[in-house]
C-alpha cells in the first residue's frame, strides 16, 4: 500500500510519535537552553541565594508587621525603641562600609577562584599537548606510542575530574557533581583498582602520568 497522508515512505506511522529529527545546530541549542535551565535552577536552589531570601524575607515580612502594628496605634510604639537621627545614620554608614568591604572582598575571592580553575585547565592542556608533541620523534613502534597517547589523554581527564571533585563542596548527603571523564573505563584493570583504592587519588594519578 502507499503511504498514508502525513507518513514518509520507509516509515511507520510511529514517526508522529518520536517527532521530527533535529538538525545539528537545533541540537546544540536545544542541548544549551537546557544546561542554561538546569544552572540557572542550580543557582536559584542552592543556599547561596535560598538563605538570603529567607533572611530578606523574614525581615521584610517582620518590618511590615512593625508598621502595621505601629500605625494602629497611632505611631506609639516604635518612637520608644527608634534612636537619635544621629546614632541611626551612623550605623546605617557602618553597616554600608561593613557590606560593601565584604562584598568587594567575597567577590574579588571568587574571581580568584575562577581564574586559578581556568589557569587549572590551562596546565593540564600545555602538559598533554607537550607531552604528545613529544611522540612525533619517537623511535618507538607506533602501536606503543598510540597506546601511550590514548593512556595519556585518560589519566589527564581523570587526574582533572579529581581535582575538580575534591574542590567541590558536598551536600549533607555527600552528593556533588558528576564530572565525565574520557575513557576511564577502558583503562586496565590493575590502574583502575589503583586509583579506586588510593586514599590520595591525585597524587597517585599524577604519579602515574
Amino acid at each position: 500500500r502507499g503511504p498514508r497522508p502525513g507518513e514518509r515512505e520507509g516509515r511507520g506511522s510511529d514517526d508522529s510519535v518520536l517527532g521530527p529529527s533535529c538538525g545539528a545546530g537545533e541540537c546544540a541549542s536545544m542541548g544549551a537552553k537546557t544546561e542554561f535551565v538546569t544552572s540557572s535552577f542550580e543557582l536559584f536552589t542552592s543556599r547561596v541565594c535560598v538563605i538570603p531570601f529567607m533572611i530578606g524575607l523574614a525581615s521584610g515580612t517582620m518590618g511590615a508587621l512593625l508598621h502595621i502594628y505601629d500605625s494602629s496605634v497611632d505611631n506609639a510604639f516604635l518612637v520608644k525603641y527608634v534612636p537619635d537621627d544621629v546614632v541611626f545614620n551612623v550605623f546605617v554608614v557602618f553597616g554600608g562600609l561593613v557590606a560593601g568591604f565584604r562584598t568587594s572582598h567575597a567577590l574579588s575571592r571568587y574571581t580568584d577562584a575562577a581564574a586559578f580553575l581556568h589557569k587549572l585547565n590551562a596546565c593540564w592542556y600545555d602538559a598533554a599537548s607537550t607531552l604528545i608533541a613529544f611522540c612525533r620523534n619517537s623511535a618507538a613502534p607506533t602501536a606503543d606510542v598510540v597506546n601511550f597517547e590514548h593512556t595519556l589523554i585518560r589519566l589527564m581527564s581523570i587526574l582533572s575530574a579529581l581535582c575538580l571533585d575534591g574542590l567541590q563542596q558536598r551536600d549533607g548527603n555527600g552528593v556533588g557533581h558528576r564530572f565525565e571523564v574520557i575513557g576511564a573505563e577502558e583503562l586496565d584493570d590493575e590502574t583502575q583498582a589503583a586509583i579506586f583504592e588510593s586514599d590520595h587519588k591525585v597524587e597517585c594519578v599524577f604519579q602515574m602520568i
